[in-house]
């Protein structure tokens, strides 16, 4: 089967809870880890070395900054430090509050946090106050992000960068309630119960062409397919 990485723009959404970062960061500046990045697999991912290593980490920006900006300042922030981020834009909403964010993953070490955010300021992007009072909140994130993927067949997709991400395209747009309510009943009715799922669209020819993000262990295209195949079946 010939392969080819394809470069796409778009976006997903899940919802995360989420909990502050305190003193590993720019005083008085808003960050938040994910508490639990892929909730339908992980049942308990504080015992994930999550005190050693840095995952998913939400810098909480003072506004929302263009891409082109964003993506310029990131690549001056990764040539002059030589790190492997991956960063990318979006927004967290909790409750009725919706903040702007840039989401960071592959960080070495907590410390890293606050050199990172000040190369970001020393270049033109600021970060919102910490607010007084914060808890550990659930919240939907929407991140705006190219995607780099390996197009397995027709509606098919592997992550060629994240390890056991995989996407498929779906036929329409759903909400987010609806693809929760989806996700419970496929989850119900088959085998494969570990894996987790969010929802988003890459543009494809230009058009927004609606699709899943998959998170599994050992992911391929088999698993993919049964997957897809108990989403359509309730997809109406």
């Amino acid at each position: 089967m010939t392969t080819k990485t394809q470069i796409k723009y778009g976006s997903l959404i899940k919802e995360e809870a989420f909990e502050l970062i305190e003193g590993a960061v720019l005083p008085n500046t808003f960050v938040l880890e994910s508490k639990n990045p892929f909730p339908g697999f992980y049942e308990y991912y504080d015992n994930l070395q999550k005190d050693v290593t840095p995952h998913y980490i939400y810098l909480v920006t003072d506004k929302k900054y263009d891409l082109e900006q964003f993506t310029r300042t990131t690549q001056k922030i990764m040539a002059d430090t030589n790190k492997k981020y991956h960063a990318a834009q979006g927004t967290i909403t909790i409750f009725n509050n919706v903040y702007h964010v840039i989401r960071v993953r592959h960080i070495e070490q907590y410390a890293d946090i606050k050199e990172l955010q000040a190369y970001y300021v020393s270049l033109g992007i600021n970060f919102k106050d910490k607010p007084s009072k914060f808890g550990h909140d659930t919240g939907i994130t929407r991140l705006n992000k190219f995607f780099s993927l390996e197009k397995l067949e027709d509606n098919f997709y592997l992550d060629t960068v994240e390890a056991n991400h995989g996407y498929f395209k779906i036929p329409k747009q759903l909400s987010w309630s609806e693809f929760e309510d989806l996700t419970k009943q496929v989850k119900y009715n088959m085998d494969l119960l570990h894996f987790d799922a969010s929802i988003g669209f890459i543009y494809d020819h230009f058009k927004a062409v609606d699709i899943i993000r998959i998170y599994a262990e050992k992911l391929n295209l088999d698993i993919l397919k049964q997957i897809r195949t108990k989403y359509l079946e309730r997809i109406r």
